[in-house]
């Protein structure tokens, strides 16, 4: 029995039982498996079962128009001498060509392949299984009708902060990574800082552009990461790190063709900057942001615009900001859903105009905010609504430090023969009115009810007299210019 004890490694201590170790069978053999990134790419041979303490040797063969790169444990000898010593997997790495460049400049770094310049034909960038397949010097062009179409896994790396992607007006990026193998754009190794390098900017509006599982680490040196001036598809793809903001888009041609299940983040300013407010639309609710900072915001710039079809401000958890004024026009409809909130700043304001239909329609549960940026009374520009279209409604929408201006100044000038039906709307922190009326005789289209005013210079002023005749056909002014009423509903009682 004690010898039995010695040898399996057991010993008696009492009562107790205390197992030290067992000694491996002698026999028990070692399995070293060897396999290439792609087996159509090269072939690797001397893998298999060993005794500890073997010396094997790995060989990698590349196929015609492939080369050897490297192992997995970063060696590069071939044939590899290997003590067998514990399991092992190991990866032959392969690439094409001689480290050769398929779509303009050149190197014979054989770890990637260096890629600047003009490209103006279609190139496809295959994932070479290293950790970075391709290093971009500098700027890129995609010119004429060429398609650049990024496969699965492709790691790129820019060399500095004037790095990036530049899609001409013809030309097309088509990147559809996966869930396990996403394409990534990186800065150099040396700058992992927000700004490493520039910008993807697209100025056509292919259908071909499209976007899948991309994730963009640390680019916006200038003002954006992504920069979209025509139309992309963009679907779970991550920005994570911008030196300003994440996503831009300029002009009036700037759509997005779907935005879903994407993440922006870390950016030192805005997450989404739109220079028209329209481009703003294509953006849905399915998608993270965040800003790290007190912007989180969708940013929304240059004034005066005007929307010919119907377009939604979507509920997208974070609120838009409006940084200039904006007039809404055109034979349209503009939905703000419940639960949107929109920020003004101080030069902000909108204009309602006469063939406009306005459906803001928050509930109980989510109101509609707009309110000023910056938490002060009187703080940004007034709403004039003209709408004369019957479908028009505001529910449960707070309205909140506007009604910048003279002592005429309101939250909401209503002008004359509008059409409106509002319930359960609030103002607030205004030294104007919550409400202005032009002409009290011109509201046969009004209906409010539920309003209610905190903090506000005058609840509901008109702007104009009422009156009629009295019994011996003398004009009796019975609502005067500038008079104040604590709501609509006194409004409408003293006309009875």
């Amino acid at each position: 029995m004690k010898n039995l004890l010695k040898t399996t490694g057991i010993m008696m201590l009492g009562a107790a039982v205390l197992f030290t170790g067992c000694k491996k069978d002698k026999d028990e053999k070692l399995t070293v498996t060897v396999t290439a990134n792609n087996p159509e790419w090269g072939v690797v041979v001397g893998g298999g079962e060993f005794d500890e303490g073997t010396e094997i040797v790995l060989a990698a063969t590349a196929n015609e128009g492939y080369h050897f790169v490297k192992w997995s444990n970063e060696l590069t000898d071939n044939p590899l001498k290997l003590v067998v010593t514990k399991n092992e997997s190991l990866i032959a790495y392969f690439a094409e060509g001689n480290g050769g460049n398929p779509g303009g400049g050149g190197t014979s770094d054989p770890q990637s392949i260096t890629l600047s310049g003009t490209i103006n034909e279609n190139t496809t960038w295959k994932d070479l299984g290293l950790p970075v397949d391709y290093i971009v010097d500098g700027e890129i062009y995609l010119d004429g009708n060429a398609l650049v179409t990024v496969d699965s896994g492709v790691t790129i790396m820019f060399t500095g902060t004037n790095g990036g992607i530049e899609v001409g007006e013809n030309a097309g990026l088509k990147m559809v990574g996966t869930a396990t193998k996403p394409i990534i754009f990186t800065g150099p190794a040396n700058n992992q800082n927000v700004g490493a390098w520039a910008e993807i900017s697209v100025s056509s509006k292919r259908t071909d552009n499209v976007w899948e599982y991309v994730t963009f680490k640390n680019g916006g040196s200038g003002d954006n990461v992504v920069a979209i001036l025509g139309s992309v598809s963009i679907k779970n793809c991550t920005i994570d790190g911008s030196g300003k903001y994440g996503l831009g888009m300029y002009g009036d041609q700037a759509t997005l063709a779907a935005f879903e299940n994407n993440t922006i983040k870390n950016c030192k300013k805005y997450p989404v900057f739109a220079e028209y407010q329209t481009s703003a639309f294509g953006l849905t609710a399915n998608n993270t942001f965040d800003a790290s900072n007190t912007e989180n915001v969708i940013a929304m710039s240059n004034g005066h615009f005007e929307i010919d079809q119907s377009a939604t401000l979507k509920n997208l958890g974070i609120p838009y900001l409006m940084l200039s004024p904006y007039r809404v026009g055109g034979s349209s409809t503009l939905t703000i859903e419940a639960g949107a909130v929109i920020k003004m700043t101080g030069d902000a304001g909108l204009a309602i105009y006469e063939d406009v239909t306005l459906v803001a329609e928050g509930t109980a549960d989510k109101h509609i905010e707009i309110s000023g940026y910056e938490n002060q009374k009187s703080y940004w520009e007034p709403i004039d609504y003209k709408s004369t279209k019957s479908a028009s409604v505001m529910k449960y929408v707070d309205f909140k430090n506007g009604g910048k201006g003279d002592e005429n100044a309101a939250i909401l000038p209503i002008y004359s023969n509008v059409k409106l039906t509002m319930e359960n709307c609030t103002f607030s922190e205004t030294d104007g009115a919550g409400i202005s009326i032009e002409h009290a005789n011109e509201i046969a289209g009004l209906s409010i009810s539920g309003d209610t005013y905190t903090n506000c210079g005058s609840n509901v002023k008109v702007l104009g007299e009422y009156g009629k005749d009295d019994e011996n056909g003398e004009w009796q002014v019975i609502i005067s210019e500038g008079q104040t009423f604590d709501n609509f509903a006194a409004v409408k009682a003293a006309m009875e």
